[in-house]
């Protein structure tokens, strides 16, 4: 699988704040907003984006490594890359290789009841080695349901923006059918349990 990392620079005074990262695996699914920062000895490392858990009022973080071994690598080419930008440049990009498989992935969704807008939550496993969490089946005013991404507080547009998306019409097309036949079927599934709890009663 091939992937994509941008970095882009931020110069802010007094901030540990050095830059964001986005990863775009195979041309197909990007995730972005992931913040560069430096610690109190120096050393630069990843902190993902999160969100409020209004469940556990915990923050969560959108995204997650599930590979040590990429989560290492790709936290060394963010910093290769960042202090490769020039000087009168903001942003840098590399292209890089994860094995040799072709891009797969996994879902787990989650139906949710007793809500008249959100009806389900995903998330996505990228070759068993990055899960994006806060994928949603949402639904519309006019009945119809459609998958909403994972969004977060853009404070200089103040509006949400998606951090984590489809980079082409037909990955789109692809995932977001895969989630809503998975949906469809997990409510089956409960369906038929339920009568088959009732019957045996």
């Amino acid at each position: 699988m091939d992937y994509t990392i941008r970095v882009y620079k931020v110069e802010k005074e007094n901030s540990n704040l050095k830059g964001f990262v986005s990863i775009t695996f195979d041309r197909s699914f990007c995730a972005k907003n992931i913040a560069l920062k430096e610690s109190s000895k120096g050393n630069l490392y990843l902190e993902m984006p999160k969100f409020k858990d209004y469940q556990t009022e915990e923050y969560v973080s959108f995204y997650s490594f599930k590979d040590g071994d990429f989560r290492k690598a790709v936290t060394e080419q963010v910093i290769d890359a960042y202090q490769m930008i020039a000087a009168d440049k903001k942003m840098i990009d590399i292209e890089k290789t994860w094995d040799e498989e072709e891009l797969y992935y996994a879902l787990n969704v989650t139906p949710i009841h007793g809500s008249n807008t959100f009806k389900a939550e995903a998330a996505i496993k990228i070759q068993d080695i990055f899960v994006v969490q806060q994928l949603r089946i949402i639904q519309g005013w006019n009945g119809k349901t459609f998958v909403g991404m994972p969004q977060r507080e853009n404070r200089q547009k103040q509006e949400k923006e998606d951090i984590a998306h489809p980079v082409n019409a037909d990955f789109k097309k692809e995932l977001e059918k895969a989630i809503i036949d998975d949906y469809h079927n997990k409510l089956e599934r409960q369906k038929q349990n339920y009568n088959h709890n009732k019957y045996d009663r």
